[in-house]
C-alpha cells in the first residue's frame, strides 16, 4: 500500500512539474518572439539611422541604445573586429567573429541567435545585419524573464517537492495507521463476528459490512458443524449402547438355551421371550436410522386429501398393545381432511403418539386433536425442561437420559419434522415438566372440520 501510494505521490509530482515545465515554456516562448518581432523592427530601423549619420560609430551606438535601453549596439568588422559598443570598451572585447548571428550577416541574412551571455550572466537575444562593405551591426537585447523564471521555477519546484514530501509523510501515516486499525477490525470479525464498525473511507463500507455477514455466517456454519459433529458423536455412542445391551443380553440368553442350562419350562420360555424382546429393541433403532435416511432422500411426496381422523384412528390401533401396558388411555378429539401424503401423515401421528406413550404416566392419557389446519398430540406425561425445548427436532438430540424410560435414539422427533416439512407443515411443542406435553403440526392449507369425536 505505501509502495503504490508512493508511485501515485511520484506520478502526481511529475505530472505537476511537467505542466509548470510547459507553461513557463510556452510564456517564455510568447515573451521571446514578441522581443524578436521587436528587435528586427529596431535593427532595420538603426541600419536606415546609420547610413545617414554622420557622427563617429562610437558615438552613434550609444544613441541608437539611447532609444530603446536596455539594447546594446555593436559594430564590427566583417572579421570579428569590433569597431565600436554602445556598453563596452572596444579594445577589451573579445573576437566576434563565428557568433551564429555574424555568420548569418555575412552570408547576407538576418542573423538571429538566443543565448546565455557568460559576460552578462543573463540569456541575450542577439540580431545581425551587415549594412555597408566589411561592416556588420549587431543589436542585443537582454531577456531577464528568462533567467528569473528560470530561477523561480527551479525554487518553485524545490519548495513544491519539499511541502508534498511532508504532506506524502503524514497522509501515508496516518492512511497507514488507519488503514491497519480497519484490518484489524476485519481481523475481529472473521474471529468473533459482530457488527462492522464504520469504514475509514465511506467506498469501503459495502466490503466491510459484507465481510461482516459472512464472518457472522461462517462462525454460525462453523458452530452449528461443531454442535452437529458432537452430536453425531453422542448418537454413535447412544447407538452403539442401544445395539450393545440387547446384543449382550440376547447373547446370554442363547448360551443359556445352548447350554442348557434352562432346566425348566418356564426359564426356557422367559429366555426366549427376552431374546424376542431385545431383538424387537435392536430393531426399532435400525428401523428408526433407516427411516430418518429414508426420509432425508425421498423427493416430493404425493400429495392427496387425507383423512386425518381415520389415519390416526389406524394409529391409535397399532399402539394399543403399547399404551395397554401402561394403561394409557388414547382417544381422537374432532376431524379434518388435508392435502398431504398419507403415509407421512400416518409416520408423524405414530412418532409423536408412541412418544406420548413411551413417556406418559401410568394411567395417564393421549389426545389426538383435530382442530383447522392443525394436529395436536397431547399427552400428561413427564414433560421436557424447557431448556430442551429449541432442540427437540434436531437430528441425534436427546434429552438426558435419566428421563429415557423406553430406550429411544433421538431420531423420532427429526424424521418428524421432516416429513411435515415435505408436506408444507411446521411442527411447534409446549410442555411443562410433571404436567405434560403438546406436539402440533400446522398445514398451510385450510382443513375440513366435521366437528366429529371418535374414540378408541
Amino acid at each position: 500500500m505505501k509502495r503504490r501510494l508512493f508511485r501515485i505521490y511520484v506520478t502526481a509530482v511529475a505530472l505537476t512539474a511537467l505542466m509548470a515545465f510547459l507553461s513557463l515554456a510556452l510564456l517564455i516562448f510568447f515573451r521571446v518572439d514578441d522581443q524578436r518581432e521587436a528587435l528586427l523592427s529596431a535593427l532595420e530601423s538603426a541600419s536606415a539611422w546609420t547610413i545617414d549619420a554622420h557622427d563617429d560609430l562610437q558615438t552613434h551606438a550609444r544613441r541608437i541604445a539611447e532609444v530603446s535601453p536596455p539594447l546594446r549596439v555593436t559594430f564590427m568588422l566583417d572579421s570579428g573586429l569590433v569597431l565600436a559598443d554602445s556598453a563596452g570598451d572596444v579594445l577589451a572585447m573579445d573576437d566576434h567573429f563565428g557568433r551564429p548571428e555574424v555568420e548569418a550577416a555575412l552570408r547576407g541574412e538576418i542573423g538571429e541567435s538566443l543565448r546565455f551571455s557568460s559576460t552578462q550572466n543573463v540569456y541575450m537575444l542577439y540580431a545581425a545585419k551587415q549594412i555597408a562593405p566589411h561592416v556588420i551591426l549587431r543589436l542585443a537585447y537582454p531577456i531577464e524573464m528568462i533567467t528569473h523564471a528560470l530561477i523561480t521555477y527551479g525554487i518553485g519546484i524545490a519548495l513544491l517537492f519539499v511541502a508534498l514530501q511532508i504532506i506524502l509523510r503524514r497522509s501515508m501515516r496516518r492512511m497507514s495507521e488507519l488503514l491497519v486499525a480497519q484490518m484489524d477490525d476485519v481481523r475481529v470479525l472473521l474471529e468473533d463476528g459482530g457488527e462492522p464498525k464504520e469504514a475509514v473511507f465511506p467506498e469501503l463500507q459495502p466490503a466491510l459490512d459484507n465481510i461482516a455477514y459472512r464472518a457472522r455466517r461462517l462462525n454460525s456454519d462453523m458452530e452449528e458443524i461443531t454442535r452437529t459433529l458432537k452430536l453425531r458423536n453422542n448418537f454413535v455412542a447412544n447407538a452403539s449402547h442401544e445395539l450393545r445391551s440387547p446384543l449382550t443380553s440376547i447373547m446370554g440368553f442363547a448360551e443359556m438355551l445352548d447350554e442348557g442350562l434352562a432346566d425348566t419350562p418356564e426359564e426356557r420360555e422367559l429366555c426366549v421371550k427376552t431374546i424376542r424382546s431385545e431383538c424387537e429393541r435392536m430393531l426399532g433403532v435400525v428401523e428408526d436410522v433407516l427411516q430418518l435416511s429414508r426420509t432425508e432422500r425421498q423427493g416430493p411426496p404425493s400429495i392427496e386429501d387425507v383423512d386425518v381422523a381415520a389415519v390416526a384412528g389406524e394409529v391409535i390401533r397399532a399402539l394399543e398393545p403399547q399404551a395397554a401396558r401402561k394403561d394409557i388411555d388414547m382417544y381422537i378429539k374432532g376431524a379434518m381432511t388435508v392435502r398431504a401424503c398419507e403415509k407421512d401423515v400416518w409416520e408423524i401421528l405414530h412418532n409423536l403418539a408412541g412418544n406420548a406413550i413411551r413417556y406418559g404416566r401410568q394411567g395417564g392419557m393421549v389426545c389426538i386433536d383435530l382442530d383447522g389446519s392443525t394436529i395436536s398430540v397431547v399427552d400428561d406425561g413427564i414433560g421436557i425442561a424447557e431448556e430442551h425445548l429449541p432442540h427437540l427436532f434436531e437430528q441425534f438430540y436427546r434429552v438426558d437420559q435419566s428421563r429415557d424410560n423406553g430406550g429411544g435414539t433421538g431420531l423420532g422427533l427429526s424424521i418428524v419434522r421432516t416429513l411435515a416439512e415435505r408436506n408444507g407443515a411446521r411442527v411447534d411443542v409446549a410442555s411443562t415438566p410433571g404436567t405434560g406435553s403438546t406436539f402440533s403440526v400446522t398445514f398451510d392449507q385450510p382443513a375440513d372440520e366435521t366437528g366429529k369425536e371418535a374414540g378408541a
